[in-house]
């Protein structure tokens, strides 16, 4: 299979990709597949730093493709784990192979999505807005991702929708908190331009101060103070 037909498969049904993946497949799909993964994320990481000059397109397009991979890696083994738990068999390379076909369509998803990212980001949009934009267009383009996944798990057995909603929640948490971690993408207007930020907070917190002074409101008497998710509010 060349380049093309694997890339036209993944956008047209990435589930016939893994439907009967071995391990042969596995070794021989998955250096493209990682390709297009890497390539659409940079893509669109480029797309997000580009409001604050190269430097910042140079950071972004290098940690997108990270947070691309790194939840995957670290939660398959928790994935399979679960599913045999409650009692649904997944072969590990039809695991590895749908989800290696699901991050390269949203890796080309990333690629067509990073022009629609540019265009607002260019316009200096207002940054909390900007944040906004980026989380929801990155979050449209991993939905793909994850649905893959879920359909790796082999139909049958009762306890498929709780190893599928499980998977799904493990998977979209990690990747949640790795994007808090690996930022800034979006960089804040006359700041330091910076590869990382200091570990503080968490992503659900940090959107909902963000989605607030959004909408005009930067009051800090709501904010929680201290750390994680669970926090005690200023007085």
């Amino acid at each position: 299979m060349n380049a093309l037909t694997l890339t036209t498969q993944v956008l047209r049904d990435p589930d016939s990709v893994a439907a009967t993946a071995d391990r042969n497949d596995l070794a021989r799909l998955a250096p493209p597949l990682l390709a297009l993964t890497i390539g659409g994320a940079a893509m669109l990481g480029v797309a997000a730093g580009a409001s604050s000059g190269p430097l910042q397109s140079l950071f972004a397009a290098t940690k997108l493709p990270l947070l691309f991979l790194a939840p995957p890696l670290v939660a398959l083994p928790l994935v399979h784990a679960f599913a045999d738990v409650c009692g649904v068999a997944v072969p590990w390379s039809r695991l590895g192979v749908a989800t290696l076909a699901g991050l390269a369509r949203s890796g080309l998803l990333a690629a067509a999505a990073a022009p629609l990212l540019w265009l607002p980001l260019s316009l200096d949009t207002e940054y909390h807005l900007g944040v906004l934009a980026f989380v929801a267009t990155f979050g449209v383009v991993a939905l793909p991702a994850l649905s893959t996944i879920s359909r790796a798990v082999p139909l049958g057995g009762q306890q498929r929708f709780m190893a599928v909603v499980g998977s799904l929640l493990v998977l979209g948490l990690l990747t949640a908190q790795t994007g808090w971690v690996l930022r800034p993408f979006v960089a804040r207007p006359r700041a330091e331009v910076t590869f990382l930020r200091p570990v503080e907070s968490d992503i659900f917190s940090a959107l909902g101060a963000n989605t607030r002074s959004a909408a005009g409101d930067y009051r800090s008497d709501w904010q929680p103070s201290g750390s994680g998710v669970f926090r005690e509010r200023s007085e």
